[in-house]
């Protein structure tokens, strides 16, 4: 019998990930949709001899209220790093929630017995190279470090439904898109009066023709996390 790969994947909610229904399946959000169209998942799909009838790829939903939940329990680390970027605060950035949160979930991903980890979190108004390196260094800390995947849009995952609907034209330009929300170019608002749901936008993308840094990251994490657990590249 195939063994079942388990991606385990941080969610906040419907307009993202997705959200267990009273079923308990998971109802899967625009970025899943997104993730799920991507070449290299579609490679692994095959390699695992995956069908419309049955998949070998199983979703472990793990929502930010629990990861929380479980932050509070943990002891906090104290990141030590040169005295240029003490003197910068970047240590104290780096303890301002996301490392924990994102060693708690790579902790709760290991007891579920997860092969592949994603920690799905936007940046809003901060730094996105201090935010994806909180995630990064939690995501190791429970032997992820291969097979961590953040999955940090900039600003917000409407920036990249935003590329989506563009037609995939200058994408890059969406991550400096403002962050107030009163602004009728907020990406929230934009993708409210595009006359789609996020989901119908997901569902009509082609990620393959994003080209903005915070995906291209994304996706390359997501190329090596796949390889890394196959052992060899199909990615």
């Amino acid at each position: 019998m195939r063994r079942i790969v388990k991606i385990a994947i941080r969610a906040e909610g419907s307009t993202d990930i997705g959200e267990l229904n009273i079923y308990g399946s998971l109802e899967k959000g625009p970025m899943l949709i997104l993730l799920e169209k991507l070449e290299c998942f579609q490679n692994l799909y095959s390699e695992l001899g995956c069908t419309a009838e049955y998949s070998f790829i199983e979703w472990v939903y793990i929502h930010k209220k629990d990861i929380e939940s479980s932050s509070e329990k943990r002891k906090k680390v104290v990141l030590r790093g040169k005295k240029s970027q003490r003197e910068a605060s970047i240590d104290t950035v780096l303890l301002k929630g996301f490392y924990n949160n994102s060693e708690s979930f790579s902790s709760l991903a290991k007891e579920k017995e997860a092969d592949i980890a994603i920690f799905f979190v936007d940046v809003d108004k901060d730094s996105i190279e201090d935010r994806y390196r909180q995630v990064k260094l939690g995501l190791n800390k429970h032997g992820f470090k291969d097979t961590g995947v953040p999955m940090i849009p900039n600003k917000i995952s409407e920036t990249w439904l935003m590329c989506c609907l563009s037609k995939y034209k200058n994408c890059a330009e969406h991550e400096n898109s403002t962050t107030d929300k009163s602004s009728p170019n907020y990406p929230k608002k934009v993708c409210d009066e595009s006359g789609y749901t996020r989901h119908k936008i997901a569902e009509n993308c082609d990620p393959n023709q994003i080209d903005m840094p915070s995906f291209n990251q994304f996706r390359e994490d997501f190329k090596i996390a796949v390889n890394s657990y196959l052992s060899y590249e199909v990615c």
